[in-house]
This record gives structure tokens, sequence and C-alpha cells, in this order.
């Protein structure tokens, strides 16, 4: 059994480069969550495809992407819950409260939704690479 590949990002880092880019990284941010999610899970938060969601965000003026960092947040826990990776860190009514603030603090509060949820991620892979089977069978 191996590890599916997800890139390690650190929230400190996608919080910073947020701000500094106004939120322009965001969407990158996302994209590759996206295929981190597909990659472990199998399936991407909503089931569509990242553009379609993108596409969704855009037309709504965002309210859509409310719904989007709320699955994010239900799927990795989930996902933490099915593989018994123990204490389940359940982030998706954050994720929904700190994205409904975002329409009164210029959207900061998004950014650091993306820092929660790329902190949830991070910490459940590190949790699947100590379970993994090392070359002699024994577990890392």
């Amino acid at each position: 059994m191996t590890t599916p590949t997800v890139q390690r990002r650190e929230p400190a880092f996608v919080l910073v480069l947020s701000i500094l880019t106004l939120g322009l990284y965001l969407p990158f941010w996302y994209h590759g969550i996206y295929e981190d999610l597909q990659a472990l899970d199998g399936k991407t938060p909503t089931g569509r495809g990242y553009w379609l969601d993108f596409f969704f965000v855009i037309i709504t003026f965002a309210i859509y992407g409310i719904w989007v960092d709320y699955q994010i947040s239900l799927q990795i826990a989930d996902f933490e819950e099915r593989n018994g990776l123990g204490p389940v860190q359940d982030t998706s009514m954050i994720a929904v409260i700190l994205d409904v603030a975002a329409y009164f603090t210029v959207f900061f509060t998004n950014f650091v939704t993306s820092a929660i949820q790329q902190d949830q991620l991070n910490r459940v892979v590190e949790k699947l690479a100590a379970r993994v089977p090392n070359d002699a069978g024994l577990l890392a």
C-alpha cells in the first residue's frame, strides 16, 4: 500500500501568498486541492470538475464558493474518519462562518479558510504516511 501523492503546501505560505496576490493565488490553490482530493479520495469535493465549480463560483459572486469550502472540509473529515486516522478535525462549520464573514472582511477570512483546509489536508497525509508499511512490512 502506498500513500497517494498529495502536494504538501505550508498553510502560512497559502495565507501569505493569498494576501500578497490579493486573492489571485486562490484559484490555483483550489485547483491543486481538487487534484489532491481526487488522488486521495477518488472524487472531488462537489462531485464535479474544478472548472465547472469555478464557473459556478464566478456567476454566483462567490456564494457557491461557501458550499465548495464546506464540501472540502467535510470531505477531508469524512476521509479521516473512514480510514480511522485518529481524532477527526471537522472544520466545515468554521469554513462556512469564515466564508460568510469574508463578505465583510474584503475576503481576508476566505484566505484563512484555505490555510486551515491546507493544514487539515497536510495532517491527514502525514497520518496516512505513518500507517504505510515500510519495506520490511513494519509500520513507519
